[in-house]
């Protein structure tokens, strides 16, 4: 009875242990899939940008050189996020800064909607920054 009683711990324990690691393994895959997705959707929407911006009455302006850095400030903290998501301690204030990041950007383009393309391909991003927050479980709205 003995055996059967230290079989069975013993086998859920080894159950439990492998679920976590079978767990882990899956957030650092849907991560950087998740990652590779925001990369790609961001720099599909920096082109856009800049060709729709060129276009555009914000052409040379202040608030031309405001998005730019918005956006340039937005690419670096992603690949800052991108080099260190393996790091469970700073990834998560990394996704943070990330949607800040995104969030700043969103204002800019809700109040000069600077042309078509740039703001459909912003909803890309705007979807990829929903998938990074769920993926570490941060609450967000826009």
């Amino acid at each position: 009875m003995r055996r059967v009683l230290l079989f069975g711990i013993s086998s859920i324990a080894l159950t439990l242990s492998l679920a976590t690691i079978v767990n882990a393994q899956w957030y650092r895959g849907n991560l950087k899939e998740t990652l590779r997705r925001l990369e790609e959707d961001s720099d599909r929407f920096t082109k856009s940008l800049d060709s729709d911006l060129d276009h555009s009455a914000l052409n040379g302006t202040r608030a031309e050189d405001e998005i730019n850095r918005y956006v340039h400030d937005f690419e670096e903290a992603t690949d800052h996020l991108k080099n260190r998501f393996d790091d469970r301690e700073a990834s998560p204030g990394l996704a943070r800064e990330v949607l800040a990041r995104g969030r700043s950007i969103d204002a800019f383009m809700r109040r000069n909607r600077p042309g078509p393309r740039s703001m459909s391909d912003w909803v890309r991003v705007r979807q990829s920054l929903d998938r990074l927050a769920n993926a570490y479980r941060i609450s967000w709205r826009w």
